[in-house]
């Protein structure tokens, strides 16, 4: 008997944040299965809806080249700051500039995406354009590649031309720079010398032959200043010095002349080299680039699965209702068990009243029912291991709003109270809306309010209860005045004359949120029991209703938690479903412990 006071429900250790969120979601399956299935469904009408889009590409070798102070520096490739110089490509070539001229030599162009990208560690720029008609895409993508090549030869042919009129023509010496400014003409000789412009050039100053003409000039110079000293300048030593000065300041001058002359051709386009490079033209593609219908709708079932779960466990840290023992970590009060939801009972009740059958009793229904005489055994032995048994004589049932089953759980708490061979009365105090009756298949004639105004004895109320040993007190005829009823010393009396012929008084009372009798009946009792509807009551509901029993210093025991969907708590319904079988296999009935 012992082995079955004990709730399984309770008795489950608490896996954490991850096993509550498993426990949610098992729960609410369909309704995450629906998310995921409503975005699937979506994705497809979304991505049968999209056009095929085709993707043409090209390549473009670029050599990376300098604006130098010379020609022969601005044709060699250089390497330094290539990030820089690759990401301003890809810009003009994606620009507004070059699609305008693209626009226009194809116009009319129809809609188009562009993109460009340095290949890793290369040279080279990978042009992509994607259009609906693959043969557009890959005519666009070339004349894009065409129109950015010609550009940048134009733009260099426009770099050579401005250098080139800072070198000077040939045969111009000092004599004529200085005659042409002082003329006023060519404006681009007024600041500054183009010989000297063209000396200082890289492709001369770093030429070897210059270097070593230079340098042997400065050493003949450096001989006949130091023979002028000692000998006359018609000396042969100082003519020989003299000759050789001339023949290396010629020598040196036609050096220049010919590196100048190289330059020119160069500037000029007579041998101009070309730093940009068309490596492959696009063509136009044999099947779609987008959309990747497959991926999409995956990816977006997979977000129908997130968003469903997401939104299930969202929905449960919300909900403030208690509807189970995994409720209570914010509750002010000790949990003391569950009880079932007795659909079939309910059902039951409803089609008897309304065929005004017999009523059907809660006897037979804990007798057939194992989980929910177990549930109620439980209930039963938290309640009596709260408190001495002096202290639990009078105990009293009430709920904070109506329909949440403090009557049912009354009832059966009471039934299960005399398993233990002790007497128990049932008084029906809830006299507004009397129901107890209905639960043990008795009637309701003459009962509590008759006693409270006179017009009925103790032994008149008291009833037996068929198929057990329980008495019960039914509400008996409506009143106005309950509260005054209940508050009057005959209520007081009768609690008296019941604890001295019963063992223990179970007293169910109105809802005490907005009514005031279970607040008056508090002070007669020894012990009371907060019963909760599964998601029926909010947790601020039952912290205002303890409040206001703490405020007259007769606080509840605990709390009962009554309708439990135990389908509804995930894995421990399997539990639940093996629990029952077990009775089967033996076949036994489950006994009331």
């Amino acid at each position: 008997m012992q082995g079955f006071e004990k709730d399984p429900l309770n008795d489950q250790q608490d896996g954490g944040d991850a096993s509550e969120h498993l426990r949610t979601i098992l729960a609410n399956i369909w309704l995450i299965l629906a998310v995921t299935a409503l975005f699937c469904l979506a994705s497809v009408v979304y991505h049968s809806r999209l056009p095929n889009m085709y993707t043409a590409g090209a390549q473009i070798l670029v050599e990376k080249v300098d604006v130098p102070k010379s020609s022969q520096e601005m044709m060699m490739p250089s390497f330094r700051g290539e990030e820089d110089y690759y990401g301003t490509q890809l810009a003009i070539l994606t620009g507004r500039k070059v699609a305008a001229i693209v626009a226009k030599e194809l116009e009319p162009i129809p809609p188009y995406a562009i993109t460009a990208r340095r290949l890793p560690k290369t040279r080279i720029i990978a042009l992509s354009v994607t259009q609906r008609d693959p043969e557009w895409a890959a005519k666009i993508a070339n004349k894009f590649a065409e129109v950015y090549v010609r550009e940048g030869n134009r733009e260099q042919l426009f770099i050579g031309e401005q250098i080139l009129k800072l070198i000077p023509e040939e045969d111009m010496d000092s004599k004529d720079v200085e005659l042409i400014q002082q003329a006023g003409s060519m404006e681009q000789v007024k600041q500054f010398n183009k010989k000297e412009y063209a000396e200082s050039l890289s492709a001369i100053t770093n030429d070897p032959v210059i270097q070593r003409l230079r340098n042997e000039k400065l050493e003949i110079q450096s001989r006949i200043s130091e023979m002028s000293q000692r000998y006359k300048p018609n000396h042969p030593n100082v003519r020989d010095l003299q000759e050789r000065l001339q023949y290396v300041e010629n020598e040196l001058k036609e050096r220049t002349r010919r590196i100048l002359s190289n330059i020119r051709a160069t500037l000029g386009g007579e041998s101009r080299i070309s730093n940009v490079k068309i490596l492959e033209e696009a063509y136009p593609p044999g099947i779609p680039s987008s959309p990747n219908r497959p991926r999409g709708i995956l990816i977006h079932t997979i977000m129908g699965l997130m968003a469903g779960v997401a939104l299930v466990i969202g929905f449960e840290r919300m909900n403030q209702k208690i509807r189970s023992d995994r409720d209570f970590k914010n509750v002010p009060l000790p949990f003391l068990g569950n009880i079932p939801l007795l659909e079939g009972f309910s059902k039951m009740k409803k089609k008897s009243i309304e065929l005004k059958r017999k009523a059907v009793s809660l006897v037979d229904a804990l007798k057939t029912d194992p989980i929910l005489s177990d549930a109620i055994a439980s209930v039963r032995t938290h309640i009596l291991f709260s408190m001495p048994y002096e202290k639990s004589r009078r105990i009293m049932l009430t709920s904070c709003i109506p329909d949440e089953g403090k009557t049912t759980v009354s009832v059966l708490l009471s039934l299960s109270l005399t398993t233990l061979g002790r007497k128990i009365l049932l008084i029906d105090a809830d006299m507004r809306r009397p129901f107890a009756h209905n639960y043990v298949g008795t009637r309701n004639e003459k009962g509590l309010s008759d006693y409270l105004i006179g017009q009925a004895t103790m032994e008149e109320i008291v009833r037996d209860i068929e198929g057990s040993t329980l008495k019960m007190i039914s509400a008996g005829n409506q009143t106005p005045n309950p509260s005054e009823l209940v508050a009057s010393d005959r209520f007081k009396q009768l609690l008296e004359y019941a604890e001295q012929h019963f063992d223990r008084v179970v007293i169910d009372v109105p809802p005490v949120l907005f009514i005031p009798d279970g607040l008056i009946i508090a002070k007669h009792v020894h012990s009371g029991v907060l019963v909760c509807g599964s998601g029926m009551v909010h947790k601020k509901t039952v912290q205002q209703v303890k409040e206001k029993f703490d405020s007259i210093g007769h606080s509840f025991i605990g709390i009962v938690v009554n309708k439990v969907d135990y389908a509804a708590t995930g894995g421990r319904y399997k539990y639940y479903q093996s629990y029952k079988s077990y009775y089967a296999k033996a076949g036994k009935k489950a006994e009331v412990a």
